[in-house]
């Protein structure tokens, strides 16, 4: 750790292997006796081998193996994050808040058709090729909508496919690449670094933020259009397609689990999951809840920014991606200071129930910046919902999904994690469109509050059967991650 402190970028170099380390050790046997035909007793070897496994585990060690991953997560952060603060406002600006009504569902319905598109392939295909070709066909969508925005045709449309192409890039990309470095950590040893690599997403995500922040005036003082920086998305894409194969080749995370199977077989094999335990089903239930809710705080955080504002571009995305940008630093205060403690403390389930009532306070909030006309509680409201969400809330998700065996966790992530984003898309939309059509804004805030209140009961079905459902056979590991596990504690 003191090398780390020094060099934080140490890991990069290249270091002998614990194998080497272990055979040059001066205490081995053959050292001792002169002779290397002695053998070694079976404890000292046990021990050995122990050893071998805590050098692997080293801070250095991991880094050196997850920093590819890493950096591909950051700049799908950067993408991501410019692409949803340029593109949302670019609607609203151009065709106004009711657009999202619609946009939304659409993007939760795309979700919901690639996923399954994908569902099928990526627990029981090599999940770099997965990758690869998932990559490379947003790289071309991007470039389709980029060249009709930038020839003038439909620019609306062009403008929500890009939207709608950067939050599958959000959500899909970055549950292929989790799935990655699942494969290529155990459990012990994921523990020790997928904080660290979430601390990555986070710079990501404060570069895109801060980019569409202070990119208005800069822009304009040039005259450039604010879409222009859109170009980033094709880029990240083909850079993650070719790069992030070569830098894991011949890895864990190259290889395939299994043979193929049928959509209807793979949809089964999560199913079968989410039924046999049945917290995970009330895990389920509550998230799609919550994710309902969390979208319609989103779009009543639009429309209000849309109705004190105005239709202007760049004051758009300069309030909504500032508020998102101080969400975010509040975000990392948490991981670096209470997200750990937490965890210990209320567990994984007691911090899963912490987003659906950050959600109902944030709805209240949104209810009284529409009435008062206060862009404050307006950006309050966005931030309950958005700091939670996006730190303790995700870190708990991570944990909660490291317990699925391996050959199960990427279908049951697709369902636990994609699925209640995906319905909340759909659904936010219809109910935002009641509050607009009645003329009455602050019923859509309204709204969220009240459909995330049904996600209560699920979660403290979800705390109740927490501890109990760990005992289910389903949760069993493959023998060599069990062994390791034993092994670090």
């Amino acid at each position: 750790m003191a090398d780390d402190a020094e060099d934080p970028w140490g890991f990069l170099a290249k270091r002998p292997s614990a194998r080497a380390d272990s055979s040059s050790d001066a205490t081995s046997p053959s050292d001792v006796t002169g002779s290397s035909d002695v053998i070694e007793p079976s404890s000292r070897r046990e021990q050995r081998a122990h050893g071998e496994f805590r050098a692997s585990m080293t801070s250095t060690s991991l880094k050196r193996r997850a920093w590819p991953m890493a950096l591909c997560l950051a700049l799908v952060s950067v993408a991501g994050f410019l692409t949803e603060a340029v593109a949302a406002t670019q609607i609203v600006a151009r065709a106004g808040a009711p657009a999202l009504f619609i946009v939304y569902p659409l993007g939760g319905l795309g979700l919901i058709l690639l996923a399954l598109l994908q569902f099928k392939y990526v627990d029981r295909h090599a999940r770099l090729k997965v990758l690869r070709v998932a990559t490379l066909g947003y790289a071309v969508a991007f470039i389709v909508a980029l060249i009709l925005l930038g020839a003038g045709l439909v620019p609306v449309l062009a403008m929500a496919l890009i939207y709608l192409m950067g939050d599958q890039l959000n959500f899909l990309v970055p549950l292929l690449i989790w799935s990655l470095a699942g494969d290529e950590f155990n459990v012990a040893e994921g523990r020790k670094i997928f904080g660290w690599i979430v601390a990555w997403t986070y710079g990501g995500q404060l570069a895109g933020l801060g980019i569409a922040t202070v990119s208005p005036p800069l822009l304009d003082a040039v005259s450039v259009p604010l879409p222009v920086l859109l170009v980033i998305d094709p880029i990240v894409c083909i850079f993650i397609a070719l790069w992030l194969p070569r830098m894991l080749r011949g890895s864990s995370a190259a290889q395939g689990v299994a043979g193929s199977e049928t959509l209807r077989q793979a949809v089964a094999g999560a199913r079968d999951f989410i039924d046999g335990v049945p917290v995970w089903r009330s895990l389920l239930v509550g998230s799609i809840l919550t994710f309902v809710g969390g979208m319609t705080v989103f779009l009543s955080f639009m429309v209000g920014e849309d109705e004190i504002i105005g239709a202007d571009a760049g004051r758009l995305q300069m309030f909504f991606a500032g508020v998102m940008l101080a969400s975010l630093v509040v975000c990392l205060l948490l991981q670096a200071f209470a997200a750990e403690r937490m965890l210990e403390r209320l567990g994984i389930p007691g911090v899963l129930s912490i987003l659906p009532v950050a959600t109902i306070i944030g709805g209240m909030l949104l209810v009284a910046g529409l009435i008062t006309g206060s862009l404050v509680l307006v950006g309050l409201g966005l931030a309950s919902w958005f700091i939670p969400r996006w730190s303790i809330d995700e870190n708990a998700r991570r944990a909660a999904l490291a317990l699925v065996p391996d050959e199960r966790r990427t279908r049951v992530s697709f369902v636990v994690d994609l699925l209640p984003v995906s319905l909340g898309l759909v659904i936010a939309g219809p109910l935002a469109a009641i509050g607009w059509a009645v003329g009455q804004l602050w019923l859509v805030p309204a709204l969220a509050a009240l459909v995330t209140i049904g996600a209560l009961p699920a979660m403290r079905n979800v705390r109740a059967g927490w501890e109990d459902s760990l005992l289910n056979w389903r949760l069993r590991r493959r023998k060599q991650n069990r062994t390791l596990n034993l092994g670090d504690e």
